[in-house]
């Protein structure tokens, strides 16, 4: 007989299981389903998504994507192209990246470092009117590299960093066990999307999900106590 898995991710699992006859009801009390800073140092329109030409889906998902970025300039047609992908609404007022309930659950934060008449610092993006939402001034190339882990030896040269960030309470309502479960789900396919817009355009990606966590919650002004990141994909040329 094997062995009961007693590990945090086993028990996270089986007691978020849905069974028949517990399914949990619906309130109708979701909270905000886009966030709103009031007062940022400025908002910066982003460039139309082009929809026609580039690289087709299959090509893109057989090319290789840890490659190692030279240190470019990232222009601000691709970063737009990147985010509308990420985390953008189709023509059919849907989320770009698949969302596990009626709303998404993520929030998108870009780092800049080196992005064409831009400056560096943290911005938020907003999907509403495809605009960025400018934060905090300032390189965090030093401070992102004491947070992440694993090899951060070319987090010099990338252009600009999205950290992934998700509030479990937008999927509370009829569906609070399960709610975490669609955070992961919907920052993993987000994740994808924004590595695959951007080797379609010869870019060079990276996924990464190990990092200190309040850390990265920092640096990002995150309210801990209903948003917390997931997960990071860095950008370069």
């Amino acid at each position: 007989m094997s062995k009961k898995d007693d590990s945090i991710g086993a028990l996270f699992q089986a007691g978020t299981k849905y069974r028949r006859g517990q399914l949990p009801s619906r309130t109708g009390k979701l909270a905000p389903s886009l966030k709103v800073y009031a007062n940022p140092l400025e908002v910066a329109s982003l460039p139309i998504p082009d929809l026609k030409g580039g690289r087709g889906i299959w090509q893109t998902l057989s090319q290789a994507r840890e490659q190692i970025p030279e240190g470019g300039r990232i222009h601000l047609p691709e970063l737009g192209q990147i985010l509308w992908a990420t985390a953008g609404f189709t023509y059919g007022k849907q989320r770009t990246h698949i969302a596990a309930g009626p709303i998404s659950s993520l929030e998108v934060y870009l780092i800049v470092r080196q992005v064409q008449d831009m400056f560096a610092g943290v911005y938020h993006y907003s999907p509403r009117d495809h605009s960025l939402e400018y934060l905090l001034r300032d390189d965090m190339a030093t401070d992102l590299e004491a947070i992440l882990l694993g090899d951060t030896s070319n987090l010099d040269a990338c252009a600009a960093i999205l950290a992934f960030t998700g509030l479990p309470a937008r999927h509370e309502d009829g569906a609070k066990s399960r709610a975490y479960r669609y955070l992961y789900l919907e920052a993993g396919a987000a994740a994808q999307c924004a590595v695959s817009s951007a080797v379609a355009m010869d870019l060079v990606a990276s996924f990464k999900a190990e990092f200190y966590d309040d850390e990265l919650a920092r640096l990002l002004s995150l309210d801990v106590n209903i948003e917390f990141p997931l997960c990071v994909v860095t950008l370069g040329t």
